[in-house]
């Protein structure tokens, strides 16, 4: 599959007029993210949300194969994605079966991420589950790096991940409104070795899969699959 159909990088080219998928820094943690949620067993009668949905090509993938499913997202709308304001989705309470929100939340300020969290919940229906991916800012390479210099190393710039944070901060905030009933690294930072595959995206996919077992330690990892299931009353 041609992960890059499912990203279409127009805000990075904005930043950066020579951005292209094939060096993209993220490039392999984004196709491992792909990978697990287009390989997802959803049955075709559950109603899907993909909150935070950019263009909405993740949005046309399952439409394509049958799915019943919508976006929202704050800067974009189309036939099949509503333009929204995910702390006010204006959905109804119990409106869908399973939500995505891969690598939304980060972008949020502190003080709405749970406001986030709540919303979603509560257009959630009972035994219904939301996928989160996250960046984790605690991750392997970024605690060696506050050992050795004193700081960590952020997922991104402040300006686009102003509400980045330590996963288990995340795992908190999701706990209080969801149960955890999955948790999957993707992309495990062993130091020097993940920087190669950032670096060097078209030249180290090889050594991105021989880490692939490290993963295995989720709060190791720059990238965390979060699954929470709706508690019930």
């Amino acid at each position: 599959m041609k992960y890059e159909n499912l990203y279409s990088g127009d805000h990075l080219k904005e930043i950066n007029p020579s951005w292209t998928y094939r060096k993209w820094s993220y490039r392999h943690t984004f196709e491992a993210k792909m990978q697990y949620i287009t390989s997802l067993n959803i049955p075709k009668d559950k109603k899907i949300l993909d909150a935070g949905c950019g263009q909405g090509l993740l949005v046309e993938y399952f439409r394509n194969k049958g799915y019943d499913i919508k976006g929202i997202d704050a800067f974009y709308g189309s036939d099949y994605v509503k333009k929204g304001d995910l702390l006010k989705s204006g959905f109804k309470e119990g409106t869908f079966d399973v939500i995505f929100c891969l690598d939304v939340i980060e972008h949020f300020p502190f003080d709405q991420q749970e406001k986030v969290i709540k919303e979603l919940t509560r257009i959630l229906k009972p035994n219904g589950i939301i996928i989160w991916s996250i960046p984790n800012l605690a991750h392997l390479s970024s605690r060696v790096a506050f050992l050795l210099l004193g700081r960590l190393l952020r997922t991104a710039k402040v300006s686009y991940h102003p509400g980045d944070r330590p996963i288990h901060e995340y795992y908190q905030m999701i706990n209080g409104h969801l149960k955890i009933v999955k948790k999957k690294g993707l992309s495990a930072t062993i130091p020097g070795l993940f920087q190669l595959t950032q670096l060097y995206p078209p030249y180290f996919g090889w050594l991105f899969q021989l880490l692939k077992p490290f993963q295995v330690f989720p709060n190791w990892c720059f990238n965390v699959i979060v699954v929470g299931k709706k508690k019930r009353n």
